[in-house]
């Protein structure tokens, strides 16, 4: 299967969850820009600072992830393009991989998973980038679930 990326836009990624950025005409503040979600008591939101590699399209990749209890939020602070690749769930919660999306953000565009949202990891394109983070934890395997990808998926400009 090949996934063919294209520019971020708020309409085509709604089903994952928010873009975030600033657009001419937007109000200078936005308040509750983003759906944030934790339904763990105990879960501590974890804000983290990650340097990423860039990774050259194409890409081939073999495992996704999802946070069943949290969104999931990235926002550049330094870089350029980065890749988001989701994929909606069926009604059990596995994913539709036949129905995948693969986009192109900006370094001006933050994302924002809603909770349970199937993604591939977070890979910047051009040059190395650091992002801000931020996702609730408690430290148990609920914090996060891998799934290795019955067949690889190639994904290219």
């Amino acid at each position: 299967m090949v996934l063919k990326a294209r520019p971020l836009d708020a309409a085509a990624f709604a089903a994952f969850g928010q873009v975030l950025e600033h657009r001419a005409g937007d109000d200078p503040r936005r308040n509750f820009a983003a759906a944030l979600f934790s339904d763990r008591a105990d879960a501590r939101p974890n804000l983290r600072v990650q340097r990423t590699a860039p990774t050259p399209l194409p890409f081939v990749a073999t495992r996704i992830e999802r946070h069943r209890h949290s969104s999931q939020m990235f926002a550049p602070i330094s870089g350029g393009a980065y890749l988001v690749v989701v994929f909606p769930s069926a009604p059990d919660g596995a994913p539709l991989i036949e129905q995948g999306c693969a986009f192109v953000a900006a370094g001006t565009q933050a994302i924002n998973y809603n909770r349970d949202t199937w993604h591939h990891g977070f890979m910047t394109l051009e040059t190395a980038g650091t992002f801000l983070m931020l996702r609730w934890e408690d430290g148990s395997s609920g914090d996060e679930e891998f799934l290795d990808l019955p067949a690889p998926i190639r994904i290219e400009l």
